[in-house]
């Protein structure tokens, strides 16, 4: 069955169910809740005879491992890493005859067509759980909440900048939540210069550069920091969506603007604030970008994140020909 996200934090630490199913995009949050479990069983991680870690096993090694009993005695943990469609047998026959022991299995992403995932939906004595990044709206308020858990306070305007810089994915927020954590220090609390401090500024560097060079207007510093981009393993679709993000926010402000606001004004409504560093690079595209353009930039950003996610798409060609496009759009006003 699926597991609700309110209830995931209390099963990870008391687990009522002999069987898990671990699947999502984020392999951190897979790992880290894979860990939890098995650490729920008090003292298994310090046993060889009840804790084993499986790696893509066959369905019958699957079987053995999960039937076997405790040499010891208490309760074994079986914890299989990278499981695939082939255990979907296997699974079906624990099901049938649940184990004594705990049998956690931890994928990748699964879609709602896979066997595995399938079958364990529609088990009862099957917990499955979905691990998925966060979404950037919802990041600033986990940072506060995961901080404060920490016993770790974040202004406002600090956790909206650290939810524009961080990645929504487990593995390099948690280590970066660690880091703010014992940045705070005794004071148990962080401000906006704290987190700008110790957080790198923009996230992915070339993704940031190449989206920068576009907006004020240069052509050839976008497409060599978008082939940066591109090396680093950036995928279009990922930085269409960041872009979009900036357009929209870029959008608030140059409104605020056309009310009649200065640029300096406008920026300082700007959230996620901007960044000291990063105000005069700002100030320049607002003053570069009017309603009408970043209408026609937004809305050639959605065409081409929804063209990305069709097969027949050069993506990697069709978000370089946008990025392009609205560097010599910039370029063009800059003349003006």
């Amino acid at each position: 069955m699926k597991l609700e996200a309110g209830r995931t934090d209390a099963f990870l630490r008391a687990p009522n169910l002999p069987l898990v199913l671990l699947h999502g995009p984020d392999t951190g949050l897979v790992a880290e809740r894979g860990l939890a479990l098995a650490r729920s069983v008090e003292g298994v991680l310090h046993d060889p005879f009840r804790f084993t870690e499986l790696y893509n096993p066959s369905a019958d090694n699957l079987l053995a491992e999960a039937t076997a009993a405790a040499m010891t005695g208490g309760r074994r943990v079986v914890r299989v890493r990278d499981a695939h469609e082939s255990l979907v047998k296997a699974l079906e026959v624990l099901i049938k005859s649940p184990p004594e022991a705990l049998v956690i299995l931890e994928a990748g992403e699964l879609t709602g067509k896979s066997k595995l995932r399938m079958a364990g939906e529609k088990a009862a004595a099957v917990a499955v759980i979905a691990c998925y990044v966060i979404d950037q709206a919802r990041l600033p308020q986990a940072i506060s909440s995961r901080l404060r858990m920490a016993g770790v306070q974040i202004d406002q305007d600090a956790a909206s900048w650290a939810g524009q810089n961080l990645s929504g994915e487990e593995g390099p927020l948690g280590q970066a939540l660690e880091v703010l954590a014992l940045y705070a220090g005794d004071e148990k609390r962080l401000s906006l210069a704290d987190v700008a401090a110790v957080l790198p500024d923009g996230g992915d560097t070339s993704m940031g550069d190449a989206i920068d060079a576009a907006l004020t207007g240069d052509p050839a510093a976008t497409d060599k920091a978008l082939s940066l981009a591109y090396e680093d393993g950036m995928v279009p679709v990922g930085l269409l969506r960041v872009l979009l993000s900036e357009l929209l926010r870029l959008r608030v402000a140059v409104g605020t603007m056309a009310e009649g606001a200065s640029a300096q004004e406008a920026m300082a409504g700007m959230r996620p604030p901007v960044f000291f560093k990063r105000q005069a690079l700002v100030g320049r595209v607002l003053r570069l970008w009017n309603l009408p353009a970043l209408d026609q930039a937004i809305a050639a950003a959605l065409t081409a994140e929804a063209a990305c996610k069709t097969t027949h798409v050069p993506e990697h060609d069709y978000c370089r020909q946008i990025l392009l496009a609205l560097a010599f759009r910039a370029r063009a006003a800059a003349r003006r």
